[in-house]
């Protein structure tokens, strides 16, 4: 009887470790097979089983194929068969890895590596007639490619994907030097040199230290991506134009914004679930709003509908796409980590604008703490919604003045004078708010709520993107602050009218309280000028609603003039009369 076994000695029993034959190997195999050795002979020879032997002679022609197109001796994994121009494409890409690995001023991401992969591709395959299936760089190949060329020690993983690297001093003056040549070369004016970015915005970050922020971290399930939207910002060198910013929230219609004309807003409103900036959306921008925006503003100064925009190396830019993407337009992109040392907008622009922004709404607070004795500095920012973020956005890029674009396009001076002035501003009003962290806030503390900066997006993030589009659903906007949906109320010629009435009423009161004449009737002239609009408005709700009358509708239409009879016609026709319109008297 054969001795028994327990379970605990045969689990202690060592596994068996898998052997794995490369490619140099398996030539080997065959070589000895050739020559007249048996199966048997040739498996003791490598110590492998005569199965593996025959497995090995079996796929010969595959073997061979893989020597001759592409893969190296030393990969492990040739028993599929695969089409050549992927194995041509991942021999290039893993000796392009190779180089880049071995400079220390890059690092090699997951992102950089499927971009590569899928333009080294498209080379390969530009010269075949029929391509047997679209190549698309995915996560699961990329970890395929990993293991037979042995990538541990290459930093593709997800954790250094999006991290920039050290900054570029050298690659940044280059830059510098090629566009002032392009710039000189083609004649390019300031006022047709444009620069765009995008930026993340915390719109409800009042600091981190203070007790608003603290009490809202703590319940269960807060997520502070629900408060932030995704900003693109553009701005020309002359100083003048600055392009309506384009504002990507997570929701497409939030209940704040029930009613209201989304293209009719301070900011071009788009959408997706992470409210993260996308490919498809700068696309929509550059072609929907930069480029109409851009020539509206060449035709008013009478120039050439010529541009020039430069852009950062991000992924979402479209690099191919934007080559030829409008025939008046060219596109230059910035070397790898160099934006944050010759990108306008981040020399202090954006900066700038957080500053502002945060000034805004601490300026809101403290009016409506002031008016209301009753509310909470927690009641206010719980009433914040989007609709007010729009206007504190406005507000804040209107604010950005041409002295500040121009120091960040040519010396990079002069920015730090205008954020320490709004600094201070939001100390003053921080400290007129009672609250812990209120009183007690720095200027450290300001300046970091103005440094947030964009995040890009994970691995994780783009394929939640591409699984699930590029938005949410209407109702998908959750905000304890938008609970109840707001009652829509049109607007309306008996409206604007009770609008007026109650200006009018002002007017006559300002003329007869006011000693002095001069100020009300400035306010009242500056007062009718501003709501010409609504007055316009009017005019074309009440035209709208006028009935037209049932004889409008038979009107003689004339064409030409009125015939009259000529004397050929008298001497044809003797016997018609002509009519007698001469008077009598009765």
């Amino acid at each position: 009887m054969a001795p028994q076994h327990s379970a605990k000695a045969l689990g202690n029993a060592p596994k068996r470790k898998k052997a794995v034959t490369c490619l140099t190997e398996k030539v080997h195999v065959l070589d000895k097979f050739h020559s007249g050795l048996s199966y048997s002979a040739v498996g003791r020879e490598f110590n492998v089983n005569e199965s593996t032997i025959r497995y090995i002679q079996k796929k010969e022609e595959d073997i061979w194929r893989s020597v001759q197109e592409a893969a190296p001796k030393s990969a492990k994994v040739t028993s599929i068969v695969r089409d050549a121009a992927m194995e041509k494409m991942e021999k290039q890409l893993n000796l392009r890895i190779q180089e880049m690995s071995t400079n220390k001023k890059s690092i090699v991401d997951s992102v950089v590596v499927r971009l590569k992969a899928k333009e080294i591709y498209r080379h390969v395959t530009q010269s075949q007639e029929k391509v047997n299936k679209p190549f698309s760089a995915s996560a699961g190949w990329l970890a395929r490619f990993k293991r037979p060329y042995h990538m541990k020690n290459v930093h593709t993983n997800e954790k250094f994907a999006g991290k920039p690297g050290p900054a570029d001093q050298e690659a940044a003056e280059e830059f510098k030097k090629y566009l002032l040549s392009i710039v000189h070369e083609k004649g390019y004016m300031e006022e047709q040199v444009f620069n765009a970015d995008e930026t993340g915005l915390f719109y409800k970050n009042v600091g981190k230290q203070t007790y608003i922020m603290q009490m809202a971290s703590k319940p269960p399930g807060y997520e502070s991506f629900k408060n932030r939207a995704a900003l693109l910002l553009c701005v020309n060198a002359k100083g003048d134009f600055k392009c309506k910013p384009l504002m990507v929230h997570r929701a497409q219609n939030p209940r704040a914004l029930r009613g209201k004309n989304l293209n009719c807003m301070p900011v071009h409103w788009r959408w997706n679930k992470k409210a993260r900036m996308a490919s498809k959306i700068f696309w929509d921008w550059f072609h929907n709003c930069f480029i109409p925006e851009a020539e509206r503003y060449l035709h008013s100064k009478n120039l050439a509908s010529r541009i020039l925009l430069i852009l950062d190396n991000t992924p979402v830019h479209c690099h191919e796409e934007l080559e030829n993407a409008h025939p008046d337009t060219e596109v230059l992109f910035m070397p790898p980590n160099t934006a944050s040392l010759i990108q306008p907008l981040s020399q202090g622009i954006i900066k700038a604008f957080k500053a502002y922004y945060t000034r805004e709404l601490y300026s809101k607070a403290f009016e409506a703490l002031d008016t209301n004795e009753e509310t909470t500095m927690m009641g206010y920012w719980k009433s914040i919604s989007i609709r007010n973020v729009i206007d504190y956005i406005n507000t804040a890029w209107d604010s950005i003045k041409q002295t500040t674009i121009n120091n960040c396009w040519k010396c990079f001076e002069g920015v730090t004078e205008n954020i320490k002035n709004s600094v201070k501003n939001i100390m003053h009003i921080t400290q007129q708010i009672s609250g812990e962290g209120f009183r007690d806030m720095r200027e450290g503390d300001v300046e970091e709520i103005s440094a947030e900066m964009a995040v890009e997006p994970t691995k994780k993030d783009v394929d939640e993107m591409a699984k699930h589009g590029t938005g949410v659903s209407d109702d998908d906007d959750d905000d304890g602050d938008e609970s109840q949906n707001p009652r829509i109320v049109p607007l309306t010629a008996a409206k604007i009218s009770e609008w007026n009435s109650a200006l009018e009423k002002n007017f006559r009161d300002s003329l007869e309280c006011d000693s002095v004449p001069e100020r009300s009737l400035t306010f009242k002239r500056l007062t009718s000028t501003a709501s010409v609009p609504y007055a316009e408005t009017l005019k074309n709700l009440r035209q709208k609603a006028k009935q037209t009358r049932l004889k409008e509708f038979f009107k003689p239409v004339w064409e030409g003039t009125l015939l009259t009879p000529s004397p050929i016609c008298e001497s044809q026709n003797p016997e018609v009369e002509p009519l007698d319109l001469t008077c009598h008297p009765c």
